[in-house]
């Protein structure tokens, strides 16, 4: 097996040599090249069930699906969708795919290719996707300011419709007055933190266990992308002048909105002046930051001095980066991985189908079943005394059977002087048992006896109770 190390995906808008390549951020060497699959979207890059990558084209409505150690797209699959894909999310687990297309929401179960609801809340195109680190909420950012929190569980099987009110976010938050550009999701599924960038010039932080904001820090510049260290200590954003500033979150003002000079932000200077940031990334122990803008490179930097490192020219405005720890073993040449998800995406939501059904197939005998005899139709029980029946001596023996041949198992195992007190303790017990059903029989024929003699004797039927005389 390889050595564990950070690959770097890196996509561009020139494709003529790859649509998306994959380095070593520590060595710098090339790993794998995707091919023919167009110009990458933003915030769209992913990794499908650690073994495939899976992106959006940028001009065309199609998703485009690599196996990791292949250059050449998987022949099998054709993802068409509805329309152009604006960004798309997967669950951790690769079970769910949320596409944004225009304002409309899709999400797809991959593993049947079913697309299960569309949710439109949004007045304008969708310009990212981001799921919690549990899979349990999504969160979508828009060219409308407005960022919004849906539940997956209520996505995949609306209540009513997928635009009814059961089905509306978890929270509705439009706070920023332009287009959001990034979000992002720290650690604790629900109860995590949000960082929300925009061209407003603000970067605003929720809390999304009560949906309250709890900051707003408005920078000197408009903002283009977000990141946030494992520990949430420094927030790391992109700006449109080419800079990555960083604010650190053991110094939090007391006000709600804090206005943060430039004299004060500390900034990651090496990008061409006036170029957006588009991209950033963290490394594992957050000691090296990525960034990608439109000059067409790729910086590393030290994350303590903020000095360059290393500087990765592309042939295009960088349109995604993403950053996943993994066996380098992977990218060589071998065998291809057995995928599980569907060929192909439905474009229409299934109708319910009410007869779905579950089918079991029991294929060896289980050996400890209980055994019953069959059982008599023909005797009925009317809840009179006289007509109790006691279970049959054939079944008494039926249920006693089976301990014995177990009981003559355990004696063979055990000491003879425990095997024999053990058969002796057993013979009383059986002794006692024929005792008490001797006695219930004495018993149910005395009862039966006395229900037929007393009629008799008194000559008369009995007396039925007297309804009170109406005054």
């Amino acid at each position: 097996m390889g050595d564990i190390g950070e690959a770097l995906f890196i996509s561009t808008l020139n494709n003529e040599r790859a649509s998306c390549c994959v380095q070593d951020l520590r060595t710098g060497t090339d790993l794998m090249r995707y091919k023919g699959g167009g110009t990458m979207q933003p915030h769209s890059l992913q990794m499908l069930e650690d073994h495939f990558v899976i992106a959006a084209n940028s001009t065309k409505p199609l998703l485009h699906v690599w196996p990791i150690n292949g250059q050449e797209q998987m022949t099998s699959i054709r993802y068409v969708v509805p329309g152009k894909v604006n960004a798309l999310a997967l669950t951790p687990d690769s079970a769910y795919l949320v596409a944004a297309i225009q304002e409309t929401i899709y999400v797809w179960h991959l593993n049947s290719g079913r697309l299960l609801n569309t949710l439109s809340k949004h007045y304008q195109p969708i310009n990212c996707i981001r799921f919690t680190d549990n899979g349990e909420h999504f969160v979508t950012g828009g060219k409308d300011g407005a960022v919004l929190v849906w539940s997956l569980t209520r996505a995949v099987a609306p209540f009513g419709g997928g635009d009814s009110e059961e089905n509306a976010p978890l929270y509705n938050f439009n706070d920023h007055g332009l287009a959001v550009t990034d979000v992002h999701i720290g650690l604790g599924g629900i109860r995590a933190f949000m960082y929300t960038v925009s061209m407003d010039r603000c970067c605003k932080i929720y809390d999304l266990s009560d949906g309250t904001m709890l900051l707003s820090i408005v920078f000197p510049v408009s903002l283009h992308s977000v990141i946030v260290d494992k520990l949430e200590t420094s927030v790391y954003v992109g700006t449109s002048e080419g800079q990555v500033l960083v604010f650190h979150m053991d110094k939090v003002p007391r006000m709600k909105e804090y206005h943060l000079e430039e004299e004060e932000s500390q900034a990651f200077v090496g990008h061409t002046a006036g170029t957006a940031i588009t991209c950033l990334a963290l490394s594992v122990n957050a000691q090296q930051l990525i960034s990608g803008g439109e000059d067409k490179q790729v910086c590393i930097w030290d994350v303590v001095s903020r000095q360059l490192v290393k500087s990765i020219s592309q042939p295009g405005a960088i349109t995604n980066l993403y950053l996943r720890l993994i066996s380098t073993s992977r990218f060589h040449p071998g065998p291809k991985e057995q995928k599980s998800f569907a060929d192909n995406l439905k474009r229409m939501i299934s109708p319910d189908d009410d007869d779905d059904c579950i089918e079991l197939l029991i294929t060896e005998e289980y050996p400890k079943a209980p055994k019953f005899l069959e059982p008599n139709f023909d005797n009925s029980y009317d809840g009179s005394a006289g007509n109790f029946v006691s279970l049959s001596d054939d079944y008494e023996d039926v249920a006693m059977s089976e301990p014995e041949e177990e009981s003559s198992a355990v004696y063979a195992e055990m000491p003879e002087a425990a095997a024999s007190a053990l058969q002796v303790e057993l013979a009383e017990l059986r002794a006692e048992n024929a005792r008490l059903k001797l006695d219930a029989k004495r018993l149910k024929d005395v009862n039966i006896k006395d229900q037929i003699v007393t009629p008799v004797q008194s000559g008369k039927p009995p007396k039925k109770d007297k309804k009170p005389r109406k005054k």
